[in-house]
């Protein structure tokens, strides 16, 4: 029986009460008494065997018999505290580097034709702002050699741009796509691209067409919404007419690109989000289009996330709540191309995916949300700097993992990787070990690495995860086909 105090996470769904169980990552469903019984063991300090033990001594054979199977199967068990953080690619993170690269995004330029009131660059966040930076033919061409050279592993290769807005540099690109068709002949390679679509015209959109670029295009929904925040740079005029007629001329010269073509919505917390969403299901030259939302970036913002207005958040959850209804049924038609649809992607692969284990001897481990820094989103800055993402601050030094003329930097990469090290014993105490979603980005303050930076994510990761362990739960009983449970 119990003489610990288990390293478990317990909530409601409705009348029924469930137990995450950290060490195993596994959730299970249990009854009023077992759930009674466990709160008031967690309630105890972890050194009370004696009152743990006589807490048991309450339950009657039944319940004991319940909790004993429990215990059998692997669960129940208390904090680890013999592991030790550490990821466990961290010693073969320079393997990696030397030959499985298979994706660089190249920043080309950091100048941008719009002025975009939530952007990155906007003057709003720490350190990034746009000017009239831009990449090098030389850099460029570096580059592409780089991830060349980092790459004989790899048979699918993916090259991207960025910005600011890469379309101001379109000569640039040109010559980069021909390079890199020229080195990765016979390997499977395509090109992607981030761009806002105004300076679309015939000969680049079949450019694009021609070379098979799979085209993110920056909207945010209709006119009143897409104004709002989407404007020139000097003029403050909004950009959704500009952008219709850029699709209208896709879809006249070249309407079977239209394929690979998606949308990037900002989500912002002042807009009417109903709106939006229903934009984007509706409006002919759109909805077969599919998009992606993401919510303002409040990470390294000056003046901090606004609160959030009680409005938007019931409108919100209303519109993810018809996301996850039509995933289980036929009733709701269109929702496919919902602005909410990524809720099903990363309940996906947060909860649904979750690899589950049997073994509480685990020596060495580190909480989830950290990738491979530069493996999966390697960025390059106009400079020809590395760095693992484009959202992580380009001002810090700890953030760089390297260059394209001197390789990786195997510290910083090495200290990135191992981010959670700083906050290590919090985290091995944490119920959100496992399914914890913080990065690197997530960290810094000051070029640094900061603990206190880290922590004050904490709260809203684990309000996050519980709401998506519930989710997961009710998607799971009525049988959802989207998340494939």
């Amino acid at each position: 029986m119990i003489d610990h105090r288990p390293h478990i996470h317990l909530f409601n769904i409705y009348q029924q009460k469930y137990l995450y169980d950290v060490n195993t990552n596994a959730i299970m469903n249990i009854s009023d008494k077992i759930s009674d019984y466990l709160h008031s063991v967690l309630a105890l300090p972890a050194s009370s065997a004696p009152e743990i033990m006589a807490l048991t001594e309450t339950l009657d054979p039944e319940e004991k018999e319940d909790l004993q199977f429990i215990m059998s199967q692997g669960f129940l068990q208390d904090i680890n505290d013999n592991i030790v953080i550490r990821h466990g690619e961290t010693d073969s993170l320079a393997s990696l580097y030397k030959s499985n690269l298979n994706m660089a995004t190249l920043q080309v330029t950091q100048n941008c034709n719009l002025r975009c009131k939530y952007c990155v660059y906007s003057g709003s966040y720490i350190n990034r702002t746009h000017n009239n930076k831009r990449m090098s033919l030389e850099t460029a061409i570096k580059a592409i050699d780089f991830l060349y050279g980092h790459s004989w592993a790899s048979e699918d290769i993916s090259v991207g741009f960025y910005g600011g807005e890469p379309l101001l540099e379109y000569e640039l690109i040109k010559e980069c796509v021909s390079h890199a068709e020229n080195i990765f002949a016979g390997k499977k390679l395509t090109f992607n691209m981030t761009t806002n679509a105004t300076l679309l015209d015939e000969e680049k959109i079949r450019f694009l067409e021609k070379h098979q670029f799979n085209l993110t295009i920056s909207l945010d929904g209709p006119r009143d919404i897409q104004n709002k925040n989407r404007i020139f740079a000097g003029s403050n005029k909004g950009t959704f007419d500009t952008i219709m007629a850029k699709l209208e001329l896709v879809k006249l010269i070249a309407p079977d690109y239209i394929g690979h073509i998606t949308f990037n919505a900002v989500i912002d917390i002042n807009n009417d989000i109903t709106c939006a969403s229903e934009y984007f299901m509706s409006y002919d030259l759109v909805k077969e289009i599919g998009v992606s939302g993401n919510y303002v970036e409040s990470n390294n913002l000056k003046d901090g996330q606004n609160e959030v207005p009680p409005e938007f958040f019931a409108h919100s959850q209303y519109e993810i709540f018809k996301i996850y209804l039509n995933s289980c049924t036929d009733l709701l038609k269109g929702y496919r191309t919902s602005l909410f649809s990524f809720q099903l992607d990363y309940l996906h692969s947060l909860i649904a995916e979750r690899f589950i284990v049997n073994n509480h001897d685990i020596h060495m481990s580190c909480p989830g949300g950290q990738c491979l820094p530069g493996i999966q989103r390697m960025f390059i800055n106009v400079d020809g700097k590395i760095f693992p993402c484009e959202r992580v601050n380009e001002a810090s030094e700890i953030m760089c993992i390297g260059d394209i003329q001197e390789g990786f930097n195997m510290d910083h990469a090495s200290r990135l990787l191992n981010v959670s090290q700083i906050t290590g014993e919090e985290c091995k105490r944490c119920w959100c070990f496992k399914l914890c979603e913080l990065c690197c980005g997530k960290a810094e303050k000051d070029g640094e690495l900061d603990k206190q930076k880290r922590l004050s994510f904490c709260y809203q990761t684990k309000a996050r995860t519980e709401d998506s362990m519930r989710n997961y739960i009710i998607l799971k009983k009525y049988r959802s086909k989207l998340v494939r449970l």
